[in-house]
C-alpha cells in the first residue's frame, strides 16, 4: 500500500528536538521532509550519546533516532543567495516547520509565504509579547509552565522531566497542527501561518491544573512521591527496583491486605478509617516492604493481579526491549544505519496497515546535491553556491 502522505514534500528548519520530533512524524509515514541544515548542522546532531561514546555529527542518538528517512541539504540561510535557495526549494511543498528565534523566523516565513507554503514556527514564548525574544532550553521552558512545580514531592524542591520530554511534546502539538495545515492547503486552498509557543502548548497539557485553580483559587497541592495519608500511592522498592501503586481507595487496599497474606488489617483500628490510616504509614510498611523486598517487580505484578490491585513494575529501558508485549507488538524496531550498523528505534506512534516505514537519518548535507538538481540549478550554479559557503 502507499503511504499515506506519500506525494507530501515537507521543509524543516531549526535543527532542534522539537522541529525534528515533528517532521519525523511526517517523514516516518511517507512524506518528503528536506531537512535545511546551517552549516556544521544544528543542536540536534550534537545531543549525546554518541556511536563508541565518540562525537559525530552523523552518529548522535538523538539524531539518529528523530531524523529517520529524511533528507539533509545544507543552506545557510543568514545569506541573501540562502533564502533564495529556500524559495527554489520550498516550492511544491506543503507545509514547513520553522524552530528559530522570531527576528529569525520572519524573514523565512515570508519567503516560504511566497512560494506557497504553510508554515508552523516553534518558539519558546511565541512570536510576539514582552517574552518573545528571551532564549530558553529544554528545562527551563519546562520551568515556565507550571508543571516542573508541580511534579514534586511536597516540601522539597521542583523535579525536571527527563532531558528533551517537554521539547518532544512540543514537537507532537507542531505536528498535529501541520497536519491540519497539509489539510486545509489540499481541501480548501488556503495557506496557513502557525505558530507553536512551547510554554502555551506544554500549559495547555492535561497535566496542568487551571481549571482546579480557576474553581478553587487554590493550587493543585502537589502530591509527587509516597503518599502517607492515602496508601499505598506511587513507587515502592521491591528485590530487583520499583513497582508502582495506585491502591489508595478503600477497595484496593482491601485487595492489597488480602494479596500480601495479611486480611486482618483491613479491620486493623490502625488502617480501619481514614483517618487513623495516615497516622500509620511506618505501621503498614512492617508488611508491606518485606513482602515486597522478597519478590521481583515482575513477581509481585503477577501476584498482585490475581486480586486485582492496582500495581505495575516500574519499567526501565531494558525490561521493555524484552517484555513479551513490546515483542509480540514490534514496539521496537531495528534499522541499518549506514556507519554505524544495527540501531534499535521505536516503532511507530499509532498503527495503520502498511503506513509506517523507518529509514535511515541523512548524512550533514548528504542531498544538497540531489535536491538543488531537481530545484533546477545547474552544476556551475552549484559550484558558485558552494564557493560562495552558500550550500554545503
Amino acid at each position: 500500500m502507499t503511504q499515506p502522505l506519500a506525494g507530501v514534500r515537507v521543509i524543516e528548519i531549526g535543527g532542534g528536538v522539537a522541529v525534528g520530533a515533528a517532521t519525523k512524524t511526517f517523514s516516518d509515514f511517507g512524506a518528503d521532509v528536506i531537512k535545511i541544515e546551517a552549516p556544521g548542522g544544528g543542536l540536534l546532531r550534537r545531543l549525546a550519546p554518541f556511536v563508541e561514546d565518540r562525537p559525530h555529527i552523523d552518529r548522535g542518538a538523538y539524531h539518529l533516532a528523530l531524523d529517520t528517512g529524511k533528507r539533509s541539504m545544507v543552506v545557510d540561510l543568514e545569506t541573501p543567495s540562502g533564502l533564495e535557495v529556500l524559495s527554489q526549494v520550498a516550492r511544491g511543498a506543503r507545509v514547513a516547520f520553522v524552530e528559530t528565534a522570531p527576528a529569525q523566523a520572519r524573514p523565512l516565513q515570508a519567503v516560504l509565504a511566497a512560494a506557497g507554503v504553510s508554515v508552523v514556527t516553534i518558539t519558546p514564548h511565541g512570536l510576539d509579547g514582552p517574552y518573545a525574544d528571551r532564549v530558553e532550553n529544554d528545562t527551563s521552558t519546562f520551568a515556565w509552565t507550571t508543571r516542573m512545580h508541580l511534579h514534586a514531592i511536597a516540601g522539597r524542591p521542583p523535579l525536571r522531566y527527563g532531558p528533551y520530554i517537554p521539547a518532544m511534546q512540543v514537537g507532537g502539538t507542531a505536528a498535529a497542527a501541520g497536519a491540519a495545515a497539509v489539510w486545509s492547503l489540499e481541501h480548501e486552498g488556503e495557506r496557513r501561518d502557525i505558530e507553536v509557543s512551547a510554554v502555551e502548548a506544554l500549559s495547555g497539557n492535561v497535566d496542568t491544573y487551571f481549571v482546579v485553580w480557576s474553581f478553587s483559587g487554590a493550587e493543585q497541592p502537589r502530591t509527587g512521591g509516597q503518599s502517607k495519608v492515602t496508601y499505598p500511592v506511587g513507587n515502592y522498592r521491591c528485590a530487583d527496583g520499583h513497582v508502582m501503586f495506585a491502591a489508595g481507595g478503600e477497595r484496593f487496599f482491601a485487595r492489597l491486605c488480602e494479596g500480601i497474606g495479611h486480611p486482618e488489617l483491613v479491620k486493623d483500628p490502625r488502617f480501619a478509617t481514614p483517618d487513623q490510616k495516615a497516622l500509620h504509614w511506618n505501621d503498614y510498611m512492617t508488611y508491606l516492604e518485606p513482602w515486597l523486598m522478597a519478590r521481583t517487580r515482575q513477581q509481585a505484578f503477577e501476584e498482585l493481579q490475581q486480586f486485582g490491585v492496582m500495581v505495575a513494575p516500574t519499567v526501565e529501558v531494558p525490561d521493555f526491549a524484552n517484555d513479551p508485549q513490546s515483542v509480540a507488538r514490534g514496539s521496537l524496531v531495528q534499522l541499518e544505519q549506514p556507519g554505524v550498523g544495527t540501531i534499535t528505534i521505536a516503532g511507530p506512534p499509532f498503527r495503520l496497515d502498511d503506513a509506517w516505514q523507518a529509514r535511515p537519518a541523512p548524512a550533514l548535507g548528504e542531498h544538497t546535491v540531489e535536491v538543488l538538481d531537481a530545484a533546477g540549478y545547474s552544476r556551475d550554479e552549484q559550484a558558485a553556491l558552494f564557493r560562495a559557503c552558500v550550500t554545503g
